[in-house]
């Protein structure tokens, strides 16, 4: 079993800052036939809830343990007659794995407190639980027990530390929020005000796009009360963006969903891996637009790793989109997803954007 090291990957300021900027995009792209009919009361509370953060607590009444017998490599213990170190050693030794739940965002262990020391605690997440594994060879409980509270405690103080910036970003996003929703409605105030100016009567289509459906306004609010911060992840080449991603983007987050796109998404500075990863993990579904460029591409086919892994046999997440190929050629780059009903690129943006609010809006 590998061990890592916790709270390390991302700084705490970072991840706040990605998280307000993530609000704020999300408050600017709301349709304004959402901001006309719903009270601002309603969303601010929605947005709110589902922006603030949580720090995992431990659980650490219902820990349990688990061993098995595994060889271990002596070699290289100075207190042992070994008379060729350069070859393996093994003993026979225990490893003692000690599973400990807790509840809330494991996210959070990934992430380096503003406080924080040289000697991170190691260990594993595996779904909601931290694994602790240590070996021993000479039976010694006292030690391993010892070993396991001191890196309980080193795990707690980290989160403690990261608790004191997550608690007065909390306190803040309320006033925020607010404060971006009075924007967002004074400009759409000014943009009616310049059009009623212009002394003539509103075409029907713009009309309607300002009357927000019973069926968009719930999908919204699924949207915003989703602990996910985006509904979905849009997988391309970048050879695809103009034609399919970008346009497919943009209908998205008029339709009132929130959109984890690299163009959205990414700021100057941004480390593009951990970015990426965070929208995975942080998206109800993927949308992957496969085409010849896509099959060839390093990223792309990244993404797609992530997501296959997020997915279980009662739990789809990749919502396929075939872009100018054919079956065969899917069937060559993954039978899986070959065999799996996809949408096609040639139905128009508009239908693309139909299919995927139908399984958003029944999942």
């Amino acid at each position: 079993m590998s061990t890592n090291y916790l709270f390390i990957r991302a700084r705490v300021f970072d991840v706040l800052e990605r998280q307000r900027f993530t609000l704020k995009d999300e408050v600017e792209h709301l349709a304004p036939a959402m901001l006309h009919s719903s009270p601002q009361e309603e969303l601010l509370q929605l947005l709110s809830s589902k922006y603030k953060m949580e720090i995992p607590v431990l659980e650490e009444d219902k820990a349990q343990v688990s061993y098995q017998e595994v060889d271990v490599d002596v070699s290289q213990d100075p207190m042992r007659m070994i008379l060729d170190r350069s070859k393996p050693f093994y003993i026979k030794g225990v490893q003692i794995v000690f599973s400990v739940p807790f509840r809330g965002d494991p996210n959070f262990f990934q992430i380096q407190p503003s406080t924080f020391n040289l000697n991170p605690p190691s260990g594993q997440i595996h779904g909601n639980e931290i694994l602790l594994t240590y070996t021993r060879v000479d039976n010694n409980a006292e030690a391993v027990k010892t070993e396991y509270d001191q890196t309980l405690r080193s795990i707690k103080q980290h989160l403690e530390w990261l608790r004191a910036s997550v608690e007065d970003f909390n306190s803040k996003i309320g006033g925020q929020t607010e404060t971006w929703l009075g924007q967002r409605r004074q400009q759409l105030v000014a943009t009616d005000g310049m059009i009623a100016q212009l002394g003539l009567p509103v075409k029907r289509d713009s009309a309607k796009a300002e009357q927000a459906s019973p069926r968009d306004t719930r999908q919204l609010q699924k949207s915003i009360a989703s602990p996910k911060k985006w509904d979905v992840f849009i997988s391309h080449a970048s050879e695809d963006k103009n034609e399919v991603a970008r346009p497919l983007a943009e209908a998205l987050k008029n339709k009132g969903l929130s959109v984890w796109y690299d163009d959205f998404s990414l700021k100057l500075g941004d480390s593009l891996r951990a970015s990426i990863d965070y929208g995975l993990v942080n998206s109800r579904y993927g949308v992957v637009i496969l085409s010849k460029n896509f099959f060839s591409k390093h990223w792309p086919v990244q993404e797609l790793n992530g997501l296959a892994t997020r997915e279980k046999s009662s739990r789809k997440v990749i919502l396929p989109i075939w872009h100018n190929v054919t079956a065969d050629e899917v069937r060559e780059f993954s039978p899986i997803l070959a065999d799996r009903l996809a949408a096609q690129s040639e139905q128009g943006i508009g239908r693309l954007v139909d299919q995927i609010a139908r399984v958003l809006e029944e999942n």
